[in-house]
């Protein structure tokens, strides 16, 4: 089915046959996502593994989220941090008897006290609310429809509408709180000298920073901005 959504031709795929063609068969054709400003901004000029597109870097980051940050021991070292929040909600459930609660918000809530402790470690815990609700805002901002990316040559619209503004606003936010997590490792970096490894390896942005200082054994260059822009996956 084809839908024309402004200056933007659209298809929709909608049998099990044509999925394969394009999914399977035709892959690498269509592997690249369209050029959103929202993505742009938000995901420092498409560097992070989703929105990157297709060639030498993303096979890169696929290979570094696949075999050091998602691999299996690096998964189940952070198999304490899961049954600490798993434990805390039963505990929650249980005090609740008798009581209707949303159980929906507090797997929400799980899963982001997860994600931000194995991203940022512990010191980042308190803190995961606040981190979380910017990447839903994030998210609602890239998947959401906006005038102005249905109609492209029309930049002007961006201004207008008030988009940009919003998103580089959002994008400082985020900024801030990778760059204070990077601040507060240098400064326990240089206390503890002698941990310095294992104070690295202790959460997932941690061991990002270790492989950007040795950046010069990849095959492209690893910067600052892709660590920020991995960090929300």
């Amino acid at each position: 089915m084809h839908l024309q959504l402004g200056k933007i031709s659209t298809i929709v795929i909608s049998t099990p046959q044509a999925a394969k063609e394009v999914l399977k068969v035709q892959d690498i054709a269509f592997n690249n996502r369209p050029e959103l400003l929202s993505v742009k901004i938000l995901c420092y000029n498409y560097s992070d593994i989703a929105f990157a597109p297709y060639g030498n870097y993303w096979r890169q980051m696929r290979k570094l989220c696949t075999f050091e940050l998602l691999s299996a021991k690096n998964v189940q070292s952070f198999a304490s941090i899961r049954e600490e929040e798993a434990f805390n909600l039963v505990e929650y459930v249980k005090s609740k008897s008798g009581y209707t609660i949303n159980l929906t918000e507090k797997m929400y809530a799980l899963t982001n006290a997860v994600i931000c402790s194995a991203a940022f470690g512990k010191r980042r815990k308190d803190g995961s609310a606040y981190f979380m609700s910017l990447i839903k805002e994030a998210s609602l901002m890239v998947t959401g429809l906006d005038i102005s990316e249905v109609f492209p040559s029309l930049k002007f619209l961006h201004a207008i509408t008030g988009t940009k503004a919003k998103l580089m606003k959002l994008h400082k936010k985020l900024d801030m709180i990778i760059e204070e997590h990077k601040e507060k490792l240098q400064l326990v970096s240089m206390k503890k000298d002698g941990e310095e490894e294992s104070i690295r390896k202790e959460d997932l942005v941690n061991l990002l920073y270790l492989r950007l200082q040795e950046s010069d054994t990849l095959e492209l260059p690893f910067t600052a901005d892709n660590i920020k822009a991995s960090s929300h996956i």
